[in-house]
């Protein structure tokens, strides 16, 4: 049996195990790119039909795909850095393999498709349903698929490609036992940046394009039609993807085919050479750290432990952790980033009229429940999983599973908290919404953190996975998919709650005083018990689960 074969056969088990969690989140993925699909179709029709663009709109299209790929190139190349120093170098399975009886060379061959999966993977099941929406809208030839899907896959391999490289020489000059620490923190301060200068080519300055502007729109369309980045290879997959349409091959595919393999066979053969000759001895060398003067725990950590006893204990190792793991507080420096971005970009948008200021006040609602479910899928859903071989540690001590959950519930909930009302109450004063959206917004946030944070430590701790190379393989598995699933479900059924006050207002009728009136406080009431009802079934749930896994049983 083949390595490949093994690990695909490893793969396909784990999912069969639970089979509740391959069901939902495989409804998810096919949900979320039928969407995809459908809504890029129908905007290329529509611009294909708009009758001031229609003989721009082959340039315009194309340019929007070049831009698509490589956003996502760039997305790809933040988030392997890290998995590279995990898998290729770092992984915990790596000396068995190499203990068997394969050549090296095919161990790591292995590695850098585990790799390749591992952080284009995502991406790439993203661009398929566009390039099909694209083939579809515009009647293409069945060679466009194949090649659509060769050239995406060559693209999104040279950042591997690169990444994979930048880790072999950061684990040759990085401080030892400062590897992971040092590529987390470069890769999340360039995502910060790079959030940030995509906010600084303000596109809301397409919302001030009105009928009366429609030369400037051209204008702006023209310009973006003549931006050429033909030396990029996005422009090269684009070009391929774009020929392919008329039954052409593009020599562009080529090069991105050869290119792509090249790369992903360089960086095997310098990760095989740097493993045989010892070059990775920073992973596992950790400094030696200067004897210390026994203290005291602080006051902060006593009160802790006085008040919630075990919990509390739990609570304050936590603490100490996050703040020691790179991989978790760095976490903040995005939040902190788009947090920004989302504040900057809402002020940024024309509000004429108090109605367009409340109507955009209601869609807020929806975007700040999206914005902390997906927060909680960094910071709450792997909360359990982070503890990885201590969690076993800690089981030989007279610690229950309820303990265990609810102290990782307490300890993200604030974070969530104060994230989530800060962006309902910011987000109400920057748009001057009327009082009832300015109560009701971060109401319904600080409802929905608490919510989506015991949904995320409940589903994480019922598919806790305690062997992990990077946090990125936590965020893709079927568990995180169900996660997701329900917590923009629970965010859609509080949007629907708050439908009617939302529309009261924006109609004029709504009242300063509603959330005093019988219907208001009905609101609020269902609110209040859906939110604690889906609070305290995630956590059972989670609760229940994770005792399974320690009895080995499958987790459904």
């Amino acid at each position: 049996m083949t390595l490949l074969r093994l690990r695909a056969l490893g793969a396909l088990r784990s999912l069969a195990a639970r089979p509740a969690w391959l069901v939902v989140g495989s409804g998810l993925l096919l949900g979320l790119g039928y969407a995809i699909f459908r809504g890029v179709a129908a905007g290329v029709r529509w611009l294909y039909a708009y009758p001031l663009v229609d003989r721009l709109a082959p340039v315009v299209l194309q340019r929007s795909l070049e831009g698509l790929f490589l956003m996502l190139m760039a997305a790809v190349l933040f988030s392997v850095l890290v998995a590279s120093i995990g898998i290729l170098y770092g992984s915990a399975d790596l000396e068995l393999l190499l203990a068997q009886p394969t050549g090296r060379a095919r161990v790591f061959g292995m590695k850098v498709v585990e790799l390749f999966v591992n952080a284009a993977g995502l991406p790439l099941l993203f661009t398929l349903p566009v390039l099909a929406g694209i083939g579809v809208a515009l009647g293409a030839r069945p060679l466009y698929y194949l090649v659509g899907a060769l050239a995406a896959s060559a693209l999104y391999a040279l950042p591997v490609a690169v990444g994979a490289l930048l880790a072999l020489v950061l684990v040759r000059v990085a401080p030892a036992g400062r590897v992971r620490e040092v590529a987390t923190a470069a890769s999340v301060s360039v995502a910060a940046v790079a959030l940030l200068g995509l906010r600084a080519l303000r596109p809301e300055q397409l919302f001030r394009l009105g009928d009366q502007d429609t030369d400037a729109f051209e204008r702006f369309l023209t310009s973006f039609a003549r931006l050429d980045a033909g030396w990029l290879p996005p422009a090269w997959a684009a070009n391929a993807s774009w020929a392919a349409l008329d039954g052409r091959l593009h020599a562009g595919l080529l090069v991105l085919l050869a290119t792509g393999a090249a790369g992903l066979g360089l960086a095997g053969l310098l990760a095989h050479v740097a493993f045989a000759r010892g070059w990775v001895r920073s992973l596992d060398a950790a400094p030696v750290a200067a004897p210390r003067r026994r203290s005291t725990a602080p006051r902060w950590e006593r009160a802790l432990v006085g008040r919630l006893g075990v919990t509390g204990a739990i609570i304050a190792k936590d603490a100490r952790v996050f703040m020691r793991d790179v991989q978790q507080w760095s976490q903040l420096i995005v939040l902190a980033a788009l947090a920004g971005v989302y504040f900057v970009s809402l002020a940024a948008i024309p509000v004429p009229t108090q109605q367009f200021r409340d109507g955009l006040g209601a869609m807020n609602i929806a975007f700040v429940g999206f914005i902390v479910a997906g927060i909680g899928l960094r910071v709450a859903y792997p909360s359990v999983s982070f503890d990885d071989g201590a969690f076993w540690l800690s089981q030989v001590q007279p610690i229950r599973k309820r303990t265990v959950v609810l102290a990782k519930f307490l300890f993200t909930l604030p974070l969530m908290l104060a994230l989530a009302l800060g962006l309902g109450i910011t987000a109400g004063k920057v748009l001057d919404a009327s009082p009832v959206l300015a109560f009701g917004a971060p109401l319904a946030a600080g409802l929905s953190a608490l919510a989506i944070t015991a949904l995320a430590v409940g589903l994480g701790a019922a598919n806790a996975r305690f062997e992990f190379t990077s946090p990125n393989e936590l965020v893709m598995t079927p568990g995180a998919f169900a996660y997701m699933a329900l917590a923009l479900a629970y965010t859609a059924v509080v949007t629907a709650l708050l439908a009617r006050p939302a529309w009261l207002v924006i109609s004029g009728g709504g009242r300063a005083a509603y959330w005093s009136t019988a219907e208001g406080l009905g609101v609020i009431a269902v609110l209040s018990a859906l939110t604690v009802g889906t609070a305290a079934a995630a956590l059972a749930f989670g609760v229940r689960q994770l005792a399974r896994t320690e009895a080995g049983l499958p987790g459904g």
